[in-house]
């Protein structure tokens, strides 16, 4: 799971190029409303990320955008305040849509939307996800501006007609790469079926691989595109190592081996906080 917030706190430490940016601008300089420009400076945003400098303003044009950066460099960011400049609070309507792949990243969406949100009074941003109670679900539903949600539970809610399209100005996919594979394709594709015509879409994503640009020109307008470290998708502040584990045609002893080489580069290393990704669940 990753912690959503940057380009803050940069007196705290040293800050790498992909998140620091040479022109002498904060984000009072983006023409954003006094509420979020509020709501960023409590939120620990003092000056805007690479990504955050180029996208935000494009987003707030209305055009269409694709935008393409490192993880961690604030991407979230991005569209949370492009959402929250959208959102008119006197209509009590769903008016901006987001969908992540997965539970987690959904309500962390949610978290820096809230916190950047904070001082826009009314204001009501709600995440749906698979696993929770379909009634909860409906009373978030009847004060709702901000849906955040993983596809399998918009597309039932909007199946059993709970969750009303008709009102979204604003439809954003969240890890757009994941998002567009094959198991969220169909998916994906009958939600935007329902959504009005006259929409903005946004599409973030921390890798482009070849294909993505042509299946989201399929649901965009003319997209506008923003592409930064493409080459490059490591964060310049992370080091990397790797391990050789012994080869064995057993499964079970391969994951052995992969377990004691993980507590040896422990043991070796300090840290504070540590994230052990794998490909299957049930390890």
């Amino acid at each position: 799971m990753r912690r959503r917030r940057t380009a803050h706190r940069l007196h705290e430490k040293h800050r790498t190029a992909d998140v620091m940016i040479e022109e002498k601008v904060d984000f009072s300089g983006l023409m954003l409303s006094s509420d979020v420009l509020e709501g960023l400076k409590s939120a620990g945003f003092e000056r805007p990320s690479p990504i955050q400098l180029k996208a935000i303003p494009l987003g707030r044009c209305g055009l269409d955008l694709i935008a393409q950066a490192k993880s961690g460099t604030g991407k979230t960011c991005v569209f949370s305040v492009i959402a929250l400049e959208n959102v008119n609070l006197s209509v009590l309507s769903i008016q901006v849509l987001v969908l992540a792949p997965t539970r987690e990243i959904a309500v962390q969406i949610k978290d820096v939307m809230c916190s950047i949100g904070v001082h826009m009074k009314g204001l009501h941003t709600n995440v749906f996800i698979g696993g929770m109670p379909l009634e909860d679900d409906k009373a978030r539903l009847k004060q709702c501006h901000i849906a955040i949600g993983t596809p399998g539970r918009i597309k039932h809610l909007i199946e059993t007609k709970l969750l009303q399209t008709t009102s979204i100005r604003l439809f954003i996919l969240d890890e757009a790469d994941k998002l567009l594979e094959e198991n969220f394709q169909d998916q994906i594709n009958w939600i935007y079926s329902t959504l009005p015509s006259s929409k903005q879409m946004l599409a973030l994503s921390a890798t482009y691989p070849d294909h993505l640009a042509e299946q989201l020109k399929n649901y965009m307008k003319e997209p506008t595109f923003v592409r930064l470290n493409a080459a490059d998708p490591a964060l310049e502040g992370i080091r990397h190592y790797h391990c050789v584990v012994p080869f064995h045609s057993l499964p079970h002893k391969v994951f052995h081996e992969k377990v004691q080489s993980l507590l040896q580069l422990l043991s070796k290393l300090s840290f504070h906080q540590c994230l052990i990704f794998s490909n299957y669940q049930i390890r």
